[in-house]
């Protein structure tokens, strides 16, 4: 990643750590935050001195505790809230609801392949004529 992301997202670390502290009302160490969102207190020194950016399992760690704006911050697409409320759901649903959701999804897929072959017939059409 450019370095401007690195320090874009370095400067939004600090800032989410001040008001993770103010929002305490108290003063706590990086380690304290580190604690807190789940990895080392060096790798989130790290992360601070624009040095590493966090992987896919960071990011969606950091926007669960801190706001999806982290995926701006890296220029990284905002994930589908509808397919992040799928996901919370899925592994309580039992098997065989699992199975009739993957069924319904596939549906879908066809019926809008469908469509879409039909749009760019029309469009075909429509562009020799």
């Amino acid at each position: 990643m450019p370095t401007n992301v690195k320090k874009a997202f370095a400067t939004w670390l600090e800032q989410t750590f001040l008001k993770w502290q103010a929002d305490n009302g108290k003063r706590a160490s990086l380690l304290e935050f580190a604690d807190h969102i789940g990895y080392s207190r060096p790798l989130i020194s790290m992360w601070l001195a624009a040095k590493r950016l966090p992987g896919e399992d960071g990011v969606t760690r950091l926007a669960e505790l801190f706001g999806d704006e982290i995926y701006d911050v890296l220029d990284l697409p905002r994930p589908n809230p509808y397919l992040q409320k799928i996901n919370q759901i899925f592994e309580k649903l039992s098997p065989e609801q699992q199975q009739k959701l993957a069924e319904m999804a596939e549906r879908y897929e066809v019926k809008s392949n469908e469509a879409n072959s039909q749009r760019a017939s029309m469009q075909r059409k429509t562009s020799t004529n």
